[in-house]
């Protein structure tokens, strides 16, 4: 075997292992997604029939993303597809797809599509139409049909087909059949994880972090917001992310205090502090991850005292983080550290029972501390408002959508923050400015609430080395 050849066979190696290492996601087993139609089936009555549809298509230079929860239903990627269930029928005949038809012209421009062969082969349907074939096959597959549970994609105008042919089904009935709206009941499913649904997460979580750590030593006077965007962006998409799990969120100074500021355009003046609140999708799956830090990596005492806060208002929720808690204690919790600490600080004045009776420490925490993550950054599920729940806390009532309780397999943020504006009355102006957060990302499991994304450090004394290490050289 020749030199040259070993040297040939090293460099496929090392190329191999480095693309399995960025590899893309790999796709779930259909079996994943025959199951999750399977529960849902028998969630609805006798008599029923469901039927969901994709997103509409990405308008011109938008990559399109298939809709959330039509593709945890079916696996189907592409636009302008529609899955028909009918748990009432025979096997073999309960799962229709429509699909796009193959079309060499069309799919030249915009990529292969799965036609109605793979619509059943890789997809699983049990039967698969081109989707012009939809009104006519629906008319016929809801003839017996007593109940229609419908999921548009947010689409009006197939809405309006689906309702007008479900008409003309119940024209000689006596008594108008019903139309129940199917999200809420794929919502509910949604919140509860499965094994193939966590591992995505925690690669979507891991990436995360390492674009977080790519752009820590960026975080240096001269360079710009845009110059940690585009690295973690960067660091994000070679990892084999599909895309951004959200518009990334990098406020130096003045924009630190905007909570969804996304121009990124700022010039990183030395001690200004920075939110930087960006995270990556793999395999369809969101990641939510929030450092703050100062450009050029000194906490200035005030940046440190507000920083503090925020931090044991987080370490308070986890410590409310467990199973069978209800959302709003993990909020509670983490109010009440940042009103005893800007009362402290003398940011806030008056009665601390007031306060947070009144909620008056929305004008420095205008948000709650957490929100389901999976499919879509701030994922569907019930939060079981608490208007509607008899034992709401009477301060809930009219505020919070955070009755619900953690159980295994749920995921999800906790994120306190503080932002202090400029010119906001009664506050000396030596905290104008500071904005902090942090976030993380948290999964519950068998054996308790485990943080997901706890390996990016968020300690004052690590922040300040990861960026101090890069200046000095």
């Amino acid at each position: 075997m020749t030199r040259k050849f070993l040297l040939f066979a090293f460099l496929c190696s090392t190329f191999i292992g480095s693309a399995q290492g960025h590899a893309p996601s790999p796709e779930p087993d259909a079996a994943v997604y025959a199951a999750r139609r399977a529960k849902l089936l028998a969630l609805l009555p006798s008599g029923a029939i469901a039927v969901l549809n994709a997103a509409l298509e990405a308008g011109a230079n938008v990559v399109y993303r298939p809709d959330s929860s039509f593709w945890y239903m079916t696996g189907m990627p592409e636009t302008q597809a529609i899955a028909l269930l009918v748990p009432g029928a025979p096997m073999g005949h309960r799962y229709s797809l429509f699909v796009q038809p193959k079309n060499w012209e069309r799919e030249q421009w915009t990529g292969s599509r799965a036609g109605t062969k793979l619509a059943t082969s890789k997809y699983g349907a049990d039967v698969a139409y081109a989707n012009d074939e939809f009104p006519k096959q629906m008319l016929e597959l809801m003839r017996d049909a007593s109940s229609l549970w419908f999921y548009d994609g947010g689409d009006s105008k197939f809405r309006d087909t689906v309702t007008a042919t479900w008409a003309r089904r119940t024209n000689n009935s006596t008594t108008a059949l019903p139309i129940y709206n199917l999200a809420p009941t794929i919502a509910e499913m949604r919140l509860y994880k499965d094994p193939t649904e966590v591992a995505l997460l925690r690669h979507a979580v891991e990436l995360s972090v390492q674009a977080h750590l790519a752009a820590l030593p960026l975080a240096q006077p001269g360079n710009g917001e845009w110059t940690l965007r585009g690295a973690m962006v960067g660091a994000c998409l070679s990892g084999a992310a599909a895309r951004m799990a959200y518009p990334p969120i990098v406020g130096s100074g003045e924009n630190s205090v905007v909570l969804h500021y996304d121009a990124a355009n700022q010039v990183l003046k030395n001690g200004a502090m920075i939110v930087n609140d960006t995270a990556c999708e793999y395999g369809m799956y969101a990641a939510d991850v929030t450092r703050s830090y100062p450009v050029g990596g000194h906490f200035s005492a005030e940046q440190t005292a507000i920083y503090n806060i925020v931090l044991a208002a987080q370490r308070a929720g986890e410590v409310k983080s467990v199973p069978g808690a209800r959302m709003h204690e993990i909020y509670d919790a983490t109010a009440e550290v940042i009103v005893d600490g800007l009362l402290k600080l003398g940011i806030m004045q008056g009665d601390k029972a007031e306060i947070m009776a009144k909620r008056g420490f929305r004008t420095f925490y205008p948000h709650g501390s957490s929100h389901w993550i999976g499919l879509d950054v701030h994922d569907a599920g019930s939060y079981e408002q608490a208007r509607i729940v008899k034992d709401a806390p009477p301060h809930l009532r009219n505020y919070a959508p955070a009755m619900a309780q953690l159980k295994t397999g749920m995921a999800y943020t906790i994120e306190p923050g503080i932002y202090i504006a400029e010119n906001t009355p009664g506050v000396d102006p030596k905290w104008w400015n500071i904005g902090v957060r942090v976030e993380d990302d948290y999964l519950v499991t068998d054996k308790g609430v485990e943080c997901l994304s706890c390996k990016l450090p968020r300690d004052i004394a690590t922040l300040e080395k990861l960026i101090r290490d890069h200046s000095s050289k």
